[in-house]
């Protein structure tokens, strides 16, 4: 055997599965982050819409609203808005999706020694953190506007981590939703067909009791009004044990079956 040959190069194949799981999730994801960072408009527009939601029916529609047992509309109003916002950020995730699909980034990506799910998750990830971010901004303005937080510590958080996860599977949702439709204008209007009558047949803005009994029935089920109601549970008092646990059997359920909905779908291709 010859000196040249003795001392080949072993080249080891790169480990699969779960092994490459978490270490891609993390880089894809911070690939997202970075193309949001170079694109600041993407930042400022998807938090201006929940703040004029804020000033909007806080300042014009607030004085015509009033709900029983809240002495300010906007303590009632605050829950609905970080709904509103958590269900309106998952919708990006369709229109991410089909853009990257539509331009061919995402066969890139397959063409890779890339973990297949890691392609998804980093996607459903960047855009909770970027609706954490916007979330955060939009409870700040509450504040200044006379939202008031009549609970502890412990409350508010439990809180936030509802918002917060309902927003992943939201996420996961309209990720599924993306793969379907494949088209980024096509996903902008599915997502606005989904979320527009989820919000509004809700008791995001105003009492159910108000509505007319069919409506109200699909209204009180519905998710966007379980995870509102546990959040006013949270933040102004109540009993939140019943509220909280439909909140998160519905979040829950969401992202389960979107999830493997998503991971199949984008594996047949």
């Amino acid at each position: 055997m010859s000196a040249r040959s003795s001392h080949a190069v072993i080249v080891r194949p790169r480990p699969r599965g779960v092994f490459t799981f978490v270490p891609d999730t993390l880089l894809l994801t911070r690939r997202h982050l970075l193309r949001t960072a170079r694109t600041p408009q993407i930042i400022v527009l998807s938090a201006i819409t929940p703040i004029m939601f804020v000033l909007l029916f806080r300042y014009v529609f607030g004085g015509a609203i009033h709900v029983p047992g809240y002495a300010s509309y906007v303590d009632y109003l605050m829950a609905g808005i970080i709904v509103q916002t958590a269900l309106f950020g998952g919708s990006s995730s369709a229109v991410g999706v089909a853009e990257e699909l539509s331009e061919g980034i995402t066969d890139r990506f397959r063409s890779l020694p890339t973990n297949r799910a890691a392609i998804l998750a980093s996607r459903t990830l960047a855009d909770m953190i970027r609706l954490t971010y916007t979330m955060a901004l939009v409870v700040t303005v509450g504040l200044l506007v006379g939202f008031r937080i009549h609970t502890g510590v412990t409350e508010t958080i439990a809180a936030f981590g509802i918002a917060v996860l309902f927003g992943y599977s939201c996420a996961w949702l309209f990720t599924l939703l993306g793969l379907l439709v494949r088209d980024a204008e096509t996903a902008a209007l599915a997502g606005f067909m989904l979320t527009f009558p989820l919000v509004f047949a809700s008791s995001a803005f105003t009492s159910t009791a108000t509505m007319p009994d069919w409506l109200r029935t699909f209204a009180d089920a519905q998710p966007v009004t379980q995870v509102a109601n546990a959040l006013r549970a949270l933040l102004n008092g109540g009993a939140a044990g019943p509220a909280v646990l439909h909140a998160l059997a519905w979040s829950a359920g969401i992202l389960i079956v979107a999830a493997l909905l998503s991971t199949w779908r984008f594996r047949k291709g």
